[in-house]
């Protein structure tokens, strides 16, 4: 009888959600960053007296072999675990508490409308502005806003190839949200484009600030961008404090997933108010992503018979495989209290 897919990888040493050794491998990884975790969190060590700076040099770092070793992947493997909704590759939102997180009965399609929902809250946006959202990913923030408000207008930036081609095929379908001439793709990196000065009313980022290596940049970039009065709203993952390995990509497994990397301490951020007013700030337990990431790996391994072979070998179903069990053993210790993401809201006065 031939064995199955699960079957033939297993004897390969690659196991995957549900199986008894990869809950045990999870187990042992998620108590050593507890363990971390608890060691450093009284411990208010700054990147500067670590020695990495987030005021100087180039806004990042690795952009393409970012793109290349990740963002860039085949898109069949990206269409195996993203919801069906929006194609989101960020956070899902399931609640506040751990309590509310687990007990959660929201699909993943209706936890990220969810997160979608309450970043337009938090942004305060109305319906009616010009946002530019840098780093769209597979424009689903552009997919929400677009379908919910007929006047608002966006502009969405990508470096990546996988992610532009799958934006542009949409465009090209009449029915599709993002198929007005209310939304504009760029298709290039954040630091290589010019554009127009105090255009925009609001400035969005998902998930782009864990790519940026000086934020004083960006920062500057964005108030120049923005109209007087204007918002500037960021999304990514943080730290309650400083986690010295998680600020050089080349001393964690992580940083062969994601080249040029970083994972800053929430406060980081703060240091940049500068010519912005602090509007809001808000820590999201990292339960959420633990949550999304869970799902995604089962989606990932559900569809096995369809990436084995014809997109992967076992070589790269092993490399994703361990991909999303390391980012769930980050986000799982301390009850997601520790290692979660950040909401940012600014304005740039009158």
């Amino acid at each position: 009888m031939k064995k199955s897919v699960i079957e033939q990888l297993a004897d390969e040493g690659i196991h995957g959600p549900g199986s008894a050794k990869l809950a045990i491998y999870e187990r042992h990884l998620t108590r050593f960053f507890e363990r971390e975790y608890k060691r450093i969190e009284n411990n208010h060590i700054t990147p500067e007296d670590l020695g990495v700076f987030t005021d100087r040099g180039a806004m990042s770092v690795e952009t393409n072999e970012l793109m290349d070793h990740h963002y860039d992947e085949q898109p069949e493997f990206f269409n195996s675990f993203l919801d069906t909704w929006f194609k989101a590759y960020t956070m899902a939102y399931y609640g506040e508490s751990p309590e509310e997180i687990r007990s959660s009965k929201l699909t993943l399609e209706e936890a990220q409308l969810a997160k979608f929902a309450l970043i337009a809250e938090r942004a305060g946006i109305e319906g009616h502005e010009n946002i530019l959202n840098i780093g769209c990913g597979f424009a689903p923030m552009e997919t929400y806003l677009l379908r919910k408000y007929p006047d608002i207008k966006i502009v969405g930036i990508t470096p990546s190839n996988v992610q532009a081609a799958y934006i542009n095929e949409r465009k090209h379908d009449k029915n599709d949200p993002l198929s007005t001439n209310r939304f504009t793709l760029i298709k290039d990196s954040f630091e290589n484009i010019t554009l127009t000065e105090e255009k925009f009313d609001t400035v969005i980022t998902i998930g782009l600030f864990e790519h940026v290596v000086n934020i004083k940049y960006v920062m500057n970039r964005i108030h120049d961008l923005l109209k007087p009065n204007g918002k500037a709203f960021h999304h990514f993952i943080t730290s309650r404090h400083s986690i010295p390995q998680f600020l050089n990509p080349t001393k964690t497994k992580i940083g062969e997933y994601f080249p040029g990397g970083h994972v800053w301490p929430a406060e980081e951020m703060l240091r940049y108010t500068g010519s912005f007013k602090l509007e809001g700030y808000w820590f999201i337990n990292g339960l959420n992503y633990w949550r999304t990431l869970e799902e995604w790996h089962r989606r990932y391994w559900a569809n096995l018979e369809y990436l084995y072979g014809s997109v992967f070998d076992a070589r790269s179903i092993a490399h994703w495989n361990e991909y999303f069990s390391l980012c769930k053993v980050v986000f799982a210790p301390m009850d997601g209290t520790f290692y979660g993401n950040s909401h940012y809201l600014f304005r740039k006065p009158c």
